[in-house]
């Protein structure tokens, strides 16, 4: 992997062909679906630029044009690509944001600050931020509320990451001794 591979981060993916003019469906990654389009041409994991155009909107999905893109053909080689630019292009955040891609590997430590994991992904199915944690030294990932108290502190130039895990700790006692 070369460096400024290291530095992408994937914005959205395609979907599938839209038509038979070289149009596609997208899957928008930005807080604003439409945001896709604020950075400039996007590049794929091969290399190749697209500078995409939204033409519509259909079911949660972005409909793209790409002057790169002629036909339906084309666009059906797309589907499954995933549109990444350099990490340096993200704007700034101010004190109260953080991006996912700065988290995603930071060491996850406990009240403690005792290493038990790297963050693997964050979630939201509907109820608030989720932490998948790939434990160490076991198989299954944990996942925790990431808001407070389980989240404790962020520290980006650590690479750390503070969470509770008592509640965690009080499940496994509980299975042990036979309740659930």
């Amino acid at each position: 992997m070369t460096d400024s591979q290291a530095h992408m981060i994937t914005i959205g993916a395609i979907a599938s062909a839209h038509g038979v003019r070289g149009q596609f469906k997208v899957k928008s990654f930005t807080a604003s679906p439409d945001a896709l389009t604020d950075y400039g041409p996007l590049q794929l994991a091969d290399g190749r630029q697209l500078s995409l155009k939204i033409v519509g909107h259909a079911k949660g999905l972005l409909i793209c044009q790409a002057g790169e893109v002629g036909d339906r053909t084309a666009a059906e080689e797309l589907r499954g690509r995933e549109l990444q630019i350099a990490r340096s292009a993200l704007p700034e955040t101010d004190d109260s944001e953080l991006y996912h891609t700065d988290l995603i590997g930071c060491a996850v430590v406990d009240e403690e600050n005792l290493r038990r994991g790297t963050l693997v992904g964050l979630f939201d199915f509907g109820a608030g931020e989720v932490a998948d944690i790939q434990i160490e030294g076991k198989k299954q990932n944990e996942m925790l509320p990431f808001v407070a108290p389980f989240l404790m502190d962020v520290n980006l130039e650590a690479r750390s990451i503070q969470m509770q895990f008592a509640a965690l700790e009080g499940d496994d006692e509980a299975e042990e001794d036979g309740a659930a």
